[in-house]
């Protein structure tokens, strides 16, 4: 049995709640996960200060880690300097403090993970550009039969009919081209709102709430994914602050049948 942990939308900055990162700092800890997925906006305005809050609580998770930004990890700033920077080198604050690339992989005996950095420095996100998924057919390409392949991306490929995102208007190309690939699990975060669906394809999306930013929407509140997978199933459970018992409970729960586990069969 693998678990993993996915975290997403720290934002640490303006309305960040320390008390909430502890706990799930706490949960972490007690769990020991095989990975810890982290899907992007560790910042809220990417500023320094952030950046390096950010960096000290990653400092504190066990590894494994898996690492990819999100929109708000570049700079946004009302001066020139932040524009400037946005405009040449815009993820260079996020590879200084959370990780040296915006792209990444993982692998072990049960896992294959790889993700990108669906981001742009001028237009929304949602966009893997050519080298990107050059990077990602050729990751995939090593991974062993049996593994459980999972794709990281910040924006959400399942938007339940708004807040599409710009790359992805059209996400059935890309979801066939992961398909194609083996993959049986996106993660992506972005939204602030938790969700778990299965595609036409037949590829599970686990979406992670904010984990701890008061930046709640739709009335959700803070949340992030615990993922339990085995030879035959994939299990989502959304674990939601609750707020009487002070701490993460067990919102809700999908299992899903590996369905890739019985293609090869």
């Amino acid at each position: 049995m693998t678990i993993l942990f996915h975290l997403s939308d720290l934002h640490f900055g303006p309305k960040f709640n320390a008390h909430l990162s502890e706990l799930i700092l706490q949960d972490v800890c007690a769990a020991k996960p095989d990975l810890t997925i982290l899907s992007g906006d560790f910042t809220m305005r990417a500023r320094v200060e952030e950046h390096a809050q950010a960096r000290a609580y990653i400092e504190k998770l066990p590894p494994p880690l898996l690492t990819i930004p999100g929109n708000h990890d570049q700079p946004l700033a009302p001066h020139f300097g932040a524009l400037w920077e946005r405009a040449t080198t815009p993820w260079a604050r996020y590879e200084k403090y959370i990780h040296a690339t915006v792209n990444a992989s993982f692998a072990s005996a049960e896992l294959f993970v790889v993700g990108v950095n669906s981001n742009h420095r001028i237009i929304p996100g949602g966009i893997w550009s050519s080298s990107q998924r050059q990077f990602v057919e050729q990751e995939f390409a090593r991974a062993p039969q049996g593994v459980c392949k999972i794709f990281v991306t910040h924006h959400h490929l399942d938007w339940g009919g708004k807040y599409r995102p710009f790359g992805v208007w059209f996400p059935a190309a890309q979801l066939n081209w992961l398909k194609g690939l083996g993959v049986e699990l996106i993660l992506n975060g972005h939204t602030h709102a938790p969700l778990t669906a299965q595609t036409a394809q037949g590829i599970i999306i686990a979406q992670a709430g904010t984990a701890m930013s008061g930046r709640v929407r739709h009335g959700h509140g803070n949340a992030y994914n615990r993922i339990v997978i085995d030879a035959q199933t994939l299990t989502i459970q959304i674990m939601g602050y609750d707020a009487r018992a002070d701490r993460f409970t067990r919102r809700a729960e999908k299992i899903f049948t590996r369905q890739a586990n019985e293609e090869q069969r």
